[in-house]
């Protein structure tokens, strides 16, 4: 298991900033946020994607997962607006491109969310065609689809285990993977053996702590999550994946090396993630 770090925590900072910050604390594994102002495929994509490169060959990084943002930009999978849905298909197949051409071979994406004026089944047969087509495209590629539940806040499809197994049993693609967000999970009032009873295989996993009741993703120990007994959830069931630390807030913003250091501490004091558990915390 390897610990990785989000750019979404230093979204007030520039690109370099983040990977300095990285790099003062040895870490080698990233999860690329491609939101704004970092990285935005229809705004200087190739050229951003070449610096970046550029940036994270030099200080022997990788990139494990790739993240377009898909909470705050007008792109949605599951519109009913046949337009606005045919756009963010073309927006994610576009990052698909980008997470190639970023040396990454995992993207994340969601369901999206359906419009509350029509049938929660309608809302959900946009979603699955949308992965549907995006799927045939990240086959071709060989890129696997990280599909994430979102909380009930942000979502009124794919938002706990049995909703995620019902998208991949439809789309039934070998590209189509799922992964936990544990502020989701904990929402929906589940752990990773749920997961772990209805996957073949966990691509990817998002660790946060939680307040319990909202969609905030705290760093470790500043809220209510059994976060400990999360990680200890993966060792038992032999998980060799990369966990994410994927902390956000106006709390984090101005000093996110600070919320990184303090997450680290707390996972490093577990003493699960050594050389012989599917490799180092860094490495």
């Amino acid at each position: 298991m390897k610990i990785a770090r989000m750019n979404i925590t230093f979204r007030h900072y520039p690109f370099h900033y983040f990977l300095d910050s990285m790099e003062s604390l040895g870490i080698k594994h990233i999860e690329l946020w491609a939101g704004e102002p970092h990285l935005y495929v229809y705004r200087n994509g190739f050229e951003t994607i070449r610096n970046i490169n550029k940036e994270i060959k030099a200080r022997n990084m990788k990139i494990v997962c790739y993240t377009p943002e898909q909470c705050v930009y007008p792109y949605n999978i599951a519109s009913s607006d046949p337009h606005w849905r045919r756009v963010s298909i073309d927006y994610f197949t576009e990052n698909i491109y980008a997470a190639l051409a970023l040396d990454t071979n995992m993207m994340l994406i969601t369901s999206g969310i359906g419009d509350f004026s029509v049938r929660q089944e309608e809302s959900w047969n946009y979603a699955s065609d949308s992965i549907f087509q995006l799927s045939k495209v990240a086959e071709k590629e060989g890129v696997t689809l990280a599909l994430e539940p979102l909380t009930r806040f942000e979502s009124n499809l794919v938002i706990d285990t049995p909703g995620l197994k019902k998208m991949i049993k439809e789309i039934q693609s070998s590209s189509l993977k799922g992964m936990i967000d544990t502020v989701a999970m904990q929402l929906a009032g589940e752990t990773p053996d749920n997961y772990f009873s209805i996957l073949s295989e966990l691509s990817h996993f998002h660790l946060i702590d939680g307040d319990g009741q909202s969609d905030a993703h705290l760093a470790l120990d500043d809220g209510v999550l059994n976060w400990k007994e999360y990680l200890t959830s993966l060792q038992n069931h032999q998980y060799e994946g990369v966990c994410t630390l994927e902390i956000m807030g106006s709390n984090y913003y101005q000093n996110p090396q600070d919320a990184i250091m303090k997450s680290l501490k707390k996972i490093k004091e577990l003493g699960i993630l050594s050389s012989g558990y599917g490799g180092t915390l860094y490495e």
